[in-house]
Order: C-alpha cells, then structure tokens, then sequence
C-alpha cells in the first residue's frame, strides 16, 4: 500500500476536484486528498478490527477517500472566509508559486509589522473608528515611508484624494519622501539588452552612465543618437514589475480584510480604490503605453504652444525601456523665483488654461501634474514630462464636468447636486435637501468677496461628496484631482491669483453656444461631431416605430419587470437565498443523522450497526457546523447593521 500511496493521493486529488467543480490550487487539492485518505484509512481499520487486521481494498478506500475528502473540501470551504476572485486560481507550477507565496508572506508579515509599530493596527478592528487627525497623518506617513516602493507611491495618490482622506492626513502625506539608490551601470545594460537585443554603445553615439534621475520604478539616463538628437532614455529597475504585483496583490488584499472588518473601509469603497490605484502602476509598468500617452498629451496641447511634450523614439522603445526627446529646463518651482510676479501670474493662467483645455474640450489629459512633473524651458515654455498616468474622458463625462463647472460659475446647488448625482456612485442613503444645502453653504463660502483662494473650493466639495458617500466615477474623479494637484504650483506662482474667476472667465469663452462669434467651436464642428450618431438614429426610428405597431397589433408586446434592479438587492438576495439552502441542508443532515443514530441502536454491537452510528454522527457533526456556520453569519449581519 505505501508504494501506492503517492500515486493514490495524486488520483484522489485529481479526481475529487473534478467531481467537486470548484478550481482548488495543488496545494489545497492535495491536502483535502490525504485528509481523505487518512480519513478513509482510520474509519475503514476500525471496522475491520475483527477481520483478522486485514487491510481494506485499495478501491474502497479509493471510494471512501473521494467522500471523505469532498467533506473536508467542503469544511474548510465553509470556515474560511470568501477570498477576492483575482486569489482563487488554479496553481500552474507549484513550486514557482510556492516561492511567491512565501516572499509575499514575508512581505506581508514586514507591513503588518509596520502598521504595529506606527499605530495604525488597531483601525483594522471591528468597529474601528475612521482615521483622522495630524498624529494619524503622521503615523500613516511613517509607515508608508518604511514600507518604501509601492507604498510611498499610494500615499502620493492618497495626498491627491480629499474625497477619501481627511485634510489633516492629506498635508501629512503631501510630506512624502523617499530616497532612491540608483542602478549599477551593469543592471543597466543587462535590461536594455534583453529589450533591445544590443547594447546603448550600438544605439547611442553618447550615452551617460551616471543616471540624471532615479525613481521607485525605473531611472532616466541622458544619450544622444547618431543623427545628434538629444534623447532621454528611461530604464526600469531590474525585477521591479515583480516586487510591484507583489506589494500590489497585498494591498488588495489588506482592503478587501478592511471592508470585511470595518464599516469605514466599505464607505470608502476601499477595495475599488486599491484596484484604481493598482491599474494605475500597473499601467506605469509598461513604457509602450507611456508612448502612446506621451503621444496623446502632445496632441492635447496642439493649441498651447506654450507647452512642449517629449516624443518617444519608437524604434528604441519598448516594455521596460522608454527613448524620448531631452528637455532642457528646471522644475517649475524652482524656476519661479527667478520671473517677476506678472510672468508668474502669465504661466500660472496658461497652465489654468491648458488642462482646462485637456480636460474639458479634448478629453485627454495628464493626470499627474505635480511640481515634479512640470519643467520650464529655456525658452520659457512648460514641458509636461512623465506620461505614465494619463486619463481619457468620454464625451458623456466632460459634457457633465462643463456642468459642473457652470453650477459653479452660476452659485447653483440644485444644479450641481444634479450633475454630481450623474458622475457619482452612491454608497447609502442621500438626503436630496440636505446635501443641497450643503452644496449652497459650499458655494457660499468659497465663491463670495474676500472669500479663501479659488484652489480650496475644490478640496471642499471633494470633502462633501466623501461626507455624503459619494463616490465619483473614477476618470472623472482623476480629472478633479488633476485640477487639485495642481494647487501647490498655482499658489507657489501666483497666490493671490483668483482660480474660479479664471476658471469662470475661459470657461464662458470654452461653454459658448457653437454660434456665437467668439466660441473656439463653429457649428460645423458640432454638426460633424453629432450627425454621424444622429443620422442612423434618424434613419431606424421610422422601422423601429413600424415593429412597435406591428407587435401591438398582434398583441405581442411584453413587460419584464426585474424585482432586484440594483446591483446590491440582487447579492443581497443570492446570500440570503445561500444562507437559506445552507440552513435546510445543515437541518435535513442533522436530522438524517439522528435517524441514522436510532437506527444503530438496537444492533450496536454489530459491525453494521456501528458503521450506522459512525455515519449518522458524521452527519450530525457536519450538520452542527452548518448550523453554527449560518447562525454565526446571521449573527454578525445583525450587529453590522445595528452599528
């Protein structure tokens, strides 16, 4: 039997998840498997006490061991918590998972660790209260510090999120450093030659071994071609994408718990913001893509000589490296204090200007404008460097910004409660009047005489759409806190500088009808942009009305009503109506069992009664954990909605 056992444990294994249906890892499989078996063995030896110690027959305990082990799948399927869908997937190479599985133990082990140290554990409890506070801030800043990578990279997006964060825990994470050990020249060549299969000797006439920055992600080297085109080339960090998915997957992870544990995790949709952020880098892992974008933000700013894009070379350009133009320039803060203040207040409104542009008419836009990110040239032009992050609006979704932003011109809360309502997702219940209200006192206090700076009005109405739960869809929240980041370079270029006014003032000029003289759109722009929609509409409505007529004559038209139309009705029924068949099955199982148990009674002292005994106590026992299983369930699904 034990040279068999390995062979038998792999059939098992192979066997049980496809009767079972559900995709289990390898490891999971095999475990179930051999707790099947030992299962099947003890319970089989036991009966054969009395036949001589014979062992059983291979097949029988094949049989009893494939029961045993859907019973034990089926265990610990009903005490282990729901995991997100992106972690249940069937395991390929075992042993490479393995190792990733036990790196990101121990990386998750060393950010847990982390969040003890600085504090932050005890908001991961049930009925944590939501972070806040300066010395909340602070902590959160900390950790994200030791954490390094990944994790000072999302307290950059969390500091652009007062739609999320507190004020108070933003000003902390706009503090944010990291300091950033550059490759070795060897790393560096290493990675170009499996891009590019040739060296930067073969590429470049001059390449500079010393990089001119470094970064989480990847470092950029200056080069010059053959042609003498100054270039930029920007390299990745040697099995940085790796560590990325890791940290990543962990952080999902880490806000999936939170929303299972704390009722401030759901309000903030934490798990949806985590996969925002993770698209996000993601998508900063591949510098094609970056290209493209570098492409596409050049083309947004055709009608704003002022600002320069640096093209990619495309021949030299592929996953994890980036050839594109040098610039020449300084960051635009430090640049500043070299112009006088009407060259200040100039650059600050044709910067207004051109991502209001991006924003609003062309729907491309760069989504990360930080100081960081804008350089001023020689020439006194803007250069909009590092495309990673680039956001794409639909026509749907600027037609609602520019509503937003006549709400705001015109002081009008019931308008802007209503185009709020068309770019959010609600999270509870919203009382109408009341967020109205709020919106006035809003608006009020931001756009009156003497009132604070244009800037803030932003982080205010963020702060009031995350007190009233809503969540903005998330291009469109990104094209709101592309305007908010770029807050501290306006107040650094021109502070008394009145952003709404300016806002207001290129706004009518950008909202205009398309037939007044002075819009930027004539009418035939328009009607080129809507006819070839229009027209095929126009053309069907005269057939669709004829079949509409056609079914009424015949007395065909139906209704379908739906009874769960919202998303969150229907999971609501699909787990009660779970948590129904579980109770039904768990109390016919006990009740079979009981009747098994009576059945053994007056024949116990034989093998057949007690194997009726055996059983029905199995049953019993399995009933008992679906039981306590639902009871517990409905346990905390009550307190949940008490608190």
């Amino acid at each position: 039997m034990r040279p068999l056992f390995l062979p038998v444990l792999i059939l098992v294994a192979v066997i049980g998840v496809r009767l079972l249906g559900v995709r289990l890892g390898w490891w999971r499989a095999v475990l179930v498997a051999w707790l099947g078996l030992a299962t099947a063995g003890i319970f089989l030896t036991a009966l054969n006490r009395a036949n001589n110690g014979r062992p059983p027959p291979l097949l029988l305990v094949v049989g009893v061991g494939l029961l045993a082990m859907m019973a034990w799948a089926g265990v610990f399927e009903l005490l282990s918590s729901s995991l997100p869908e992106p972690a249940r997937q069937s395991l390929t190479n075992p042993i490479k998972t393995f190792r990733g599985q036990l790196a990101r133990g121990r990386r998750m082990t060393e950010i847990v660790a982390i969040a003890g140290r600085s504090g932050l554990a005890r908001f991961g409890r049930r009925h944590s209260p939501e972070p806040q506070g300066s010395a909340t801030g602070r902590s959160l800043r900390t950790a994200l510090e030791q954490a390094g990578g990944v994790y000072v990279k999302l307290g950059q997006f969390l500091s652009t999120r007062p739609d999320l964060l507190p004020t108070e825990i933003i000003a902390e994470l706009r503090h944010l450093q990291q300091e950033v050990t550059p490759v070795s020249l060897p790393l560096v060549d290493r990675v170009f030659v499996e891009e590019l299969r040739v060296t930067p000797a073969a590429c470049f006439a001059a390449f500079d071994a010393a990089p001119d920055a470094a970064a989480s992600i990847a470092q950029v080297h200056r080069a010059v071609l053959f042609d003498g085109r100054r270039v930029a080339v920007k390299i990745q960090r040697p099995d940085v994408a790796d560590r990325v998915r890791r940290d990543l997957d962990i952080l999902i992870r880490l806000a999936a718990r939170l929303e299972r544990r704390t009722r401030w995790a759901r309000d903030l949709r934490l798990s949806a913001t985590m996969r925002s952020f993770a698209e996000s880098i993601t998508g900063e892992l591949d510098f094609t893509a970056e290209a493209r974008n570098l492409a596409a933000v050049s083309a947004a700013t055709q009608g704003h000589p002022r600002f320069v894009v640096p093209l990619p070379v495309p021949d030299l350009t592929r996953r994890r490296v980036l050839v594109m133009d040098w610039v020449d320039g300084r960051p635009l803060t430090d640049a500043a204090t070299s112009l006088t203040a009407d060259d200040r207040k100039e650059l600050a409104r044709a910067l207004l200007r051109c991502f209001l542009d991006q924003i609003l008419v062309v729907g491309t836009f760069h989504a990360d404008p930080h100081p960081g990110n804008l350089y001023l040239t020689g020439d006194h032009r803007i250069a909009l460097l590092d495309c990673g992050s680039v956001g794409r609006l639909d026509r749907r979704q600027r037609s609602a910004l520019q509503a937003l932003l006549m709400a705001i011109a015109a002081q009008d809360a019931a308008q802007l409660r209503d185009v709020l309502r068309r770019i959010t997702t609600v999270t509870g219940t919203i009382d109408g009047p009341l967020l109205e209200r709020a919106l006035g006192n809003l608006l009020a206090h931001h756009l009156t005489p003497g009132a604070p700076a244009g800037a803030a009005l932003l982080t205010a109405l963020m702060e009031v759409m995350r007190e009233f739960r809503l969540a903005l869809e998330p291009v469109v929240g990104g094209a709101l806190r592309t305007l908010a980041t770029l807050q501290s370079t306006f107040e650094l270029l021109a502070p008394d500088l009145d952003l709404i006014e300016e806002a207001k003032s290129y706004g009518h000029t950008l909202l205009q009808p398309p037939w007044s003289p002075t819009s930027p759109r004539s009418p035939r722009d328009e009607l080129e942009t809507i006819l070839p929609t229009l027209i095929p509409m126009l053309l069907a409505l005269p057939r669709r009305l004829d079949r509409v007529a056609d079914a009424v004559e015949r007395n065909e038209i139906s209704i379908g009503v739906h009874l769960f139309p919202d998303e969150r009705d229907r999971r609501f029924a699909t787990q009660l109506t779970a948590q129904l068949t579980a109770t039904i099955a768990g109390a016919s199982t006990g009740l079979i069992g009981a009747l098994l148990i009576l059945a053994a009674n007056p024949r116990i002292t034989t093998d057949t009664g007690q194997l009726l005994q055996g059983l029905g106590i199995g049953c019993v026992v399995v009933a008992a954990l679906v039981l306590l299983r639902a009871l517990t369930i409905a346990l905390r699904h009550l307190r949940d909605d008490r608190t």
